[in-house]
């Protein structure tokens, strides 16, 4: 089996192209939660504000108490509604980021199943054993990843799940 420099070139395109992309879409996420906490930080600016003004002007202690006690709720939901929205964006941040990953995998299982085939088409003769123990370590490792990656999966989809019911839990507390 020869490594042709076209193949290696070609390789090494696909591994910086992937890193880029990889890299853009991680910026695009820190773009996303770098917008939300300016937005955040800025609304609870604001709402500080309104409500300082609103305690200085309260007649009395019941007023400013009445003041502090009607920011409570709000600010939970806001607080609930930010957590929210950061879990989608790692969420979807790490989906886009399974996505390359898993071609990743699948092209290089397909260029390592080449290699196989060649170098058994170019073996000596008495090989056939050495061969067959590294297809079936190949293939042993790829139903490995496989299965990590399904477990990988449903503990997202279980911790998706519990998220959403927690929200659901808390807004219905708030309300």
């Amino acid at each position: 089996m020869t490594v042709k420099p076209e193949d290696f070139a070609a390789a090494q395109k696909a591994s910086v192209e992937t890193f880029f992309a990889i890299t853009n879409k991680a910026f695009e996420s820190i773009v996303q939660l770098t917008n939300l906490n300016i937005a955040t930080a800025k609304e609870a600016l604001e709402q500080a504000a309104a409500l300082s003004e609103k305690a200085l002007t309260a007649k009395d202690a019941q007023g400013f108490i009445a003041v502090a006690n009607g920011s409570t709720q709000p600010a939970a939901e806001k607080a609930l509604a930010y957590s929210k929205k950061v879990y989608e964006i790692s969420t979807t941040a790490q989906a886009e980021l399974n996505k390359f990953v898993e071609t990743q995998v699948a092209q290089n299982n397909k260029q390592v199943a080449q290699w196989i085939d060649d170098a058994s088409k170019n073996a000596p003769q008495g090989s056939e054993a050495a061969l067959s123990f590294v297809k079936s370590a190949v293939a042993n490792a790829n139903s490995a990843y496989d299965s990590l990656s399904k477990a990988a999966k449903q503990a997202v989809e279980i911790a998706e799940t519990n998220v959403n019911n927690a929200v659901k839990a808390t807004a219905a507390k708030t309300k």
